[in-house]
């Protein structure tokens, strides 16, 4: 399957640049939407447009005539401090790209994450989590209604590339992380540019109101961190520190958010926890593999 138009929100950010750089090989026109104006080196074909995914009427607009809309922007921990900012852009962005989907006559891939699971199952009780999961409700409920889209779950996203790379990963680039919490914590690492093969393979074949979990190998923060500093040449950071000692500076950082203004980029649950997630279903349902730490770092794997 060959795309006429395909739009893309969020995508000046870890996962919409690398999947508008590979769309840009397989469709006559891509859409990049962000409120950011950065244009990151994309591809000729790939054409910006500047919008806020809460503007519907502005969303709409930028939509129209999409085959496919791949709807990646949300907001994280780290970029909205208030229940009312994560539910502003998870929840009603995500109705906004329901409504653009529509309006297009196009499918409709939704980015979600494993979060969710974690929410639904009483693991996970953040605003991140939750939003994400009431997202997830609205596009199911879509799907009732006759819409053809699916859910990408992705755990923990990590790139190569500096600014764009998730927190670990680029703190190590910058030389910032000189103390690794949590080194025992198991996560399932997905590289940004497996992430962005699985949604345009799920804006291919997905099958609509499925629900596809993007997850690599299993392994420890530590273990992540040694492989990505060995492939990459960096230093790793020379100080562990247990999950559970961090926890107590952790939810003190939560309780003040609102008086520091700075939001922990993971939860106290979430550090607790773990974030082990199989990603084989996804895998082999939409054809595609898990990219090595070895090949990512060392340069053969980027395109």
């Amino acid at each position: 399957m060959s795309f006429k138009h395909v739009f893309v929100t969020g995508a000046t950010g870890i996962v919409g640049v690398p999947l508008c750089r590979r769309l840009a090989g397989l469709s006559e026109r891509v859409t990049a939407f962000s409120r950011s104006v950065g244009r990151f080196d994309m591809p000729a074909n790939v054409e910006h447009s500047a919008g806020d995914i809460i503007d519907r009427d502005a969303l709409v607009r930028a939509a129209a005539g999409s085959d496919v809309i791949l709807h990646v922007a949300a907001a994280v921990h780290g970029s909205a401090k208030t229940f009312a900012e994560f539910e502003s852009v998870n929840v009603r962005g995500t109705a906004n790209a329901v409504a653009a989907s529509r309006a297009a006559g196009g499918k409709l891939v939704h980015v979600s994450s494993v979060n969710v699971a974690g929410f639904r199952s009483g693991e996970l009780v953040d605003p991140y989590a939750e939003t994400k999961s009431k997202a997830e409700e609205l596009v199911a409920e879509a799907v009732q209604e006759g819409l053809d889209a699916v859910i990408v779950r992705p755990a923990i996203v990590f790139g190569e590339e500096a600014g764009r790379a998730g927190q670990i990963v680029d703190r190590l680039f910058s030389g910032s992380l000189k103390i690794l919490p949590a080194p025992s914590r198991m996560i399932s690492p997905v590289w940004s540019g497996d992430l962005a093969v699985a949604l345009i393979a799920a804006a291919r074949s997905g099958d609509s109101g499925r629900t596809y979990t993007v997850a690599g190998p299993h392994m420890s923060t530590n273990e992540f961190v040694r492989a990505v500093c060995k492939s990459s040449g960096l230093k790793k950071p020379m100080v562990n520190v247990p999950g559970l000692a961090f926890a107590v500076p952790l939810q003190l950082a939560w309780w003040v958010r609102s008086i520091t203004r700075w939001t922990p980029p993971v939860s106290v649950e979430s550090l607790l926890h773990g974030s082990i997630h199989d990603g084989t279903e996804a895998a082999s349902g939409l054809g595609f593999e898990y990219t090595s730490i070895e090949k990512i770092f060392g340069g053969s794997a980027i395109e």
